[in-house]
């Protein structure tokens, strides 16, 4: 991708003591974060770096994102976040680059604390997020009008992203089968014309980040 670059930021630990100081920067494609607390982070870079900053990471420590037009933002996993590493071979490369996906403790439990956190702001995903993890007895023909009952009701909150539109949805399982009910019986919800199990689309880490576009930068 020809000015790269240009499209990313850059994630900088830094800690020094009396004795001795460390400064380590990544290159980061993606993050999402609300009022300071990160619930995910992509970074790439070499071996050395990607240890230092999943180590730090690990600590919960502060980090800080310089973003292409050089605004910076700071970022925290906080306690117990959850690291996954893989490399990206490049050609012309002898040696393959690092990567990391980093996500909070609270995105990994998502739906268990009265919200649910999606990293693309799409009515599909965000409805088949609420209704898978909160356990909901729906359709997804009816994605358009749940996500709009959310939307007028002020139950979906954006929040930061770099490279993705991240949203907050905090609603609770009986307040979602309320709608639900009175929707059916107004007849404004069709329910499946035959008995068995509702075909849903499959969403994997693939579709979560192959779906943002680079255009749509922190706001």
């Amino acid at each position: 991708m020809k000015n790269a670059h240009l499209r990313l930021a850059q994630v900088q630990y830094s800690v020094s003591t009396k004795n001795w100081s460390t400064r380590v920067q990544v290159w980061c494609d993606r993050f999402a974060t609300n009022d300071g607390n990160t619930q995910m982070l992509s970074v790439f870079g070499n071996d050395s770096e990607m240890a230092t900053i999943s180590a730090a990471i690990g600590t919960g420590a502060q980090l800080t994102a310089t973003l292409p037009d050089g605004a910076t933002l700071n970022l925290c996993m906080g306690d117990k976040s959850t690291t996954y590493r893989g490399y990206l071979p490049i050609p012309g490369r002898n040696r393959p680059v690092r990567h990391m996906l980093a996500f909070s403790k609270k995105l990994m439990l998502n739906g268990t604390e009265g919200s649910v956190t999606v990293l693309h702001d799409d009515e599909e995903l965000i409805w088949a997020s609420v209704v898978s993890f909160l356990g909901l007895p729906a359709s997804p023909e009816w994605a358009d009008a749940g996500v709009h009952m959310l939307r007028s009701t002020d139950k979906i909150k954006a929040i930061d992203g770099f490279n993705c539109s991240p949203v907050v949805v905090t609603t609770t399982r009986d307040e979602v089968m309320a709608w639900i009910g009175s929707q059916v019986k107004l007849g404004m919800l069709d329910l499946p014309k035959c008995d068995g199990p509702v075909q849903w689309r499959q969403y994997g880490i693939h579709d979560l980040l192959s779906g943002f576009q680079s255009e749509e930068s922190f706001a």
